[in-house]
């Protein structure tokens, strides 16, 4: 069975007033908390232009893919997928707008506050195998948006039933919320126990029972091996105001045999 490792992990943009927390300060505690994470494919969110430099920088050898939420290109908090150098090629990569006009840059989605995104990846294995990664951050604010949000991703994930799917995230919502249960209720399957606690800690308070806002789903031909959230701080840093959650899955060949 072919296994593939991957995580999600909101950095926490560069631009907040973190003071002793603050992204030139922390992010070399960043970069080792994704490393440990030891994925093929993981996904950031809040990403700022300056940290995807950085980004690019730190993991030369791999594929970096996202654009900018306010205009398409650059500008603005991207979520940026990273995919580890091997037999995981990018297919193809698209950024869609979380709004009646997945399309349209900058656009804002119903009772959302902020233009949020879905960056899709398409990658091929050497073997053929092609999977699908949405990577995504919903909006903090509006309710309608994030249910919305939500039935968006899960109609594009249908829509191309020849890939297997993986969707991560910040989804600013907790495992019982109506996002989650529009996405269950689509066919997609939590990877995360509940049991593994929270994965927001606002502040930089280190908590770890926090809520669960970050998750990672799977179609229907993906058994989970292990799934957790890490509580990892390099060097007693903490790498960010999230958790970083990681699963390990593998694919059920014949599904779609």
């Amino acid at each position: 069975m072919k296994q593939l490792r991957v995580a999600t992990f909101n950095i926490r943009n560069s631009s907040a007033p973190d003071g002793d927390n603050a992204w030139p300060v922390r992010r070399e505690a960043t970069i080792a908390a994704i490393e440990a994470l030891d994925a093929d494919v993981v996904g950031l969110q809040e990403v700022l232009p300056d940290q995807l430099d950085y980004l690019r920088d730190r993991f030369a050898e791999w594929g970096v893919v996202g654009a900018g939420r306010d205009d398409g290109v650059r500008a603005g908090e991207h979520s940026v997928v990273l995919i580890r150098p091997g037999d995981w090629l990018v297919e193809s990569d698209e950024t869609r707008w979380l709004s009646a006009e997945p399309s349209t840059p900058g656009s804002v989605g119903w009772d959302a506050h902020l233009t949020r995104i879905a960056t899709l990846v398409r990658l091929r294995h050497t073997d053929g195998t092609r999977v699908g990664v949405a990577n995504t951050h919903y909006d903090h604010a509006g309710e309608i948006a994030r249910v919305e949000s939500s039935r968006l991703l899960a109609q594009w994930i249908a829509a191309e039933p020849s890939v297997h799917w993986i969707l991560m995230g910040d989804l600013n919502a907790t495992p019982d919320s109506a996002p989650l249960k529009a996405l269950t209720a689509a066919g997609l399957l939590d990877a995360v126990p509940a049991a593994e606690g929270g994965s927001e800690h606002g502040d930089f308070t280190g908590a770890t029972d926090g809520d669960r806002i970050d998750h990672i789903l799977t179609d229907s031909s993906w058994r989970v091996v292990d799934a957790r959230v890490s509580h990892y701080r390099p060097a007693g840093r903490l790498p960010s105001d999230h958790w970083p959650v990681v699963a390990t899955l593998e694919l059920v060949e014949d599904l779609f045999a």
